[in-house]
């Protein structure tokens, strides 16, 4: 995943101290400088312990996710939501309940499912069974500034209450 997207599911794991949450980052030979060790720098940066790590050299997992969201092109930079409990029994993997991506229209993806993240947050919150706060409704805002912190690589600076008390 990205940097910005990477801050997203940072703030989302943060946000969200949840067991029942739980994260895959499968990383692929995308970009330029893509490596099994970026992939172990950019995972234990992360710092949860409900993230795993898988590096994909082959890119066998992004061809198995373009066949199952049906895209033009090997799908990376995706976020797949499943609820709790799901498990994959087929060679293939199970169809997401939901899901978001940062790639261009040639993929052959949805423009309106380019990540947002106070829709994914809402979706993660649902499939945990949360019921919304009131001061979820700057959630998106937090979210998305994180992601512009990760990008910039200011994150390990600032938490989730400094943004908010900003936003105020």
């Amino acid at each position: 995943m990205c940097r910005y997207g990477q801050g997203v599911v940072r703030a989302i794991f943060e946000e969200f101290d949840d067991e029942n949450l739980k994260g895959f980052t499968v990383w692929l030979p995308i970009m330029e400088g893509d490596s099994a060790e970026t992939a172990r720098v950019e995972t234990e940066a992360f710092g949860d312990q409900r993230m795993a790590l898988a590096w994909d050299p082959d890119n066998r997992a992004g061809r198995l996710f373009t066949k199952v969201l049906g895209l033009r092109r090997t799908v990376w930079d995706a976020y797949l939501l499943y609820p709790p409990g799901v498990t994959w029994e087929e060679a293939e993997p199970t169809q997401p309940t939901f899901w978001m991506h940062q790639l261009s229209v040639d993929y052959g993806v949805d423009p309106k499912l380019v990540l947002n993240p106070g829709k994914i947050s809402e979706e993660v919150r649902r499939l945990l069974g949360q019921r919304a706060k009131p001061s979820d409704r700057d959630l998106p805002l937090k979210l998305h500034a994180n992601g512009l912190l990760w990008v910039r690589r200011e994150r390990p600076e600032y938490s989730l209450e400094d943004i908010y008390e900003s936003a105020d």
